[in-house]
């Protein structure tokens, strides 16, 4: 009797632990499938678009903004940039004059008072859209990417977005 009600227990333990698992939700899964790039013919339907993209949510009570870049590593990507900038594998160019910035002129901008990386809240894309209807693969190549930093009213509320600089790839 002892052996059976083990068992039973030992079942249930199991059918709980395998229908409590956290399953991602459907609309949040990423399919991905392999095809033969050979075999993908894409074709241009926006060879300049520009894009607006908040990459920062400077209020936090605003769930669904929080929900759309919860997956963003932020920090992370323009760190990656400054570092590449400073390293030389990238230039950074004045968003106006298209001259390319010194990477003291780099350096000043991120000592100016008041700057920090954290308050980039924003990024411009110059970029082309590409598209193979066969796979149903769509794909975009990004030009350039101008970075914005968060501008604020009088009680700290960010009124917009000012050009920092201008990244080409």
């Amino acid at each position: 009797m002892k052996t059976n009600l083990t068992n039973t227990i030992l079942i249930f333990v199991v059918v709980f632990f395998f229908f409590s698992c956290n399953r991602q939700p459907a609309s949040t899964t990423i399919l991905k499938t392999a095809i033969a790039l050979d075999s993908i013919k894409f074709k241009c339907y926006a060879d300049t678009i520009v894009c607006d993209m908040v990459i920062r949510n400077a209020d936090k009570e605003d769930k669904w903004m929080e929900d759309c870049l919860g997956r963003l590593q932020r920090k992370e990507l323009v760190d990656s940039i400054f570092e590449d900038i400073y390293n030389g594998k990238l230039i950074a160019y004045d968003f106006n004059t298209h001259n390319k910035l010194s990477l003291d002129k780099v350096k000043n901008i991120e000592k100016t008072t008041g700057y920090s990386r954290d308050i980039i809240g924003k990024f411009q894309f110059r970029e082309g859209w590409y598209y193979d209807k066969a796979h149903h693969a769509f794909i975009k190549k990004v030009y350039s990417i101008i970075f914005g930093y968060e501008v604020y009213d009088e009680n700290k509320n960010v009124k917009g977005y000012k050009p920092l600089f201008k990244i080409e790839f």
